[in-house]
């Protein structure tokens, strides 16, 4: 489910996420970002557009459930590795994308994103869905 006001996914794509839907994980920090935007977005006059996205959420974390995953010890030495890693070579993505990554890192979890150039100095497995489908989830 795209948040609103997001145009629609290809047909290719839109089947590939119902069918794998209920082996999909979210990430906590994703959670936060998420809210993050929400909250700027409230406070900038866009109060309906937050209500709606507010709504959207709230669907998104009642249908994902208990596959919100959590930062958690080993989650946050990944995340300081991976951190380290990026500073390293230069290339920082920012905390949030480290603590997803380090996310699904620890959960052997493929990464969708649209924003591999974020991911890519962190040297983990990803896939963006509008490039190419990713291998069978499960």
């Amino acid at each position: 489910m795209l948040a609103p006001g997001k145009p629609a996914l290809d047909g290719e794509l839109s089947d590939w996420l119902r069918a794998h839907d209920e082996v999909l994980y979210f990430s906590a920090v994703s959670v936060a970002e998420v809210q993050q935007g929400i909250c700027k977005l409230a406070r900038s006059g866009g109060r309906e557009r937050a209500d709606r996205l507010t709504a959207w959420l709230d669907a998104v974390i009642e249908g994902v459930g208990d596959r919100i995953l959590p930062v958690d010890a080993e989650v946050g030495r990944l995340a300081g590795m991976l951190s380290d890693k990026a500073l390293a070579v230069g290339r920082h993505p920012g905390f949030a994308d480290v603590a997803v990554a380090a996310t699904a890192m620890a959960h052997g979890l493929v990464l969708l994103t649209c924003n591999g150039r974020h991911f890519a100095p962190l040297g983990i497995d990803f896939v963006d869905p509008l490039k190419t489908l990713p291998p069978s989830a499960g």
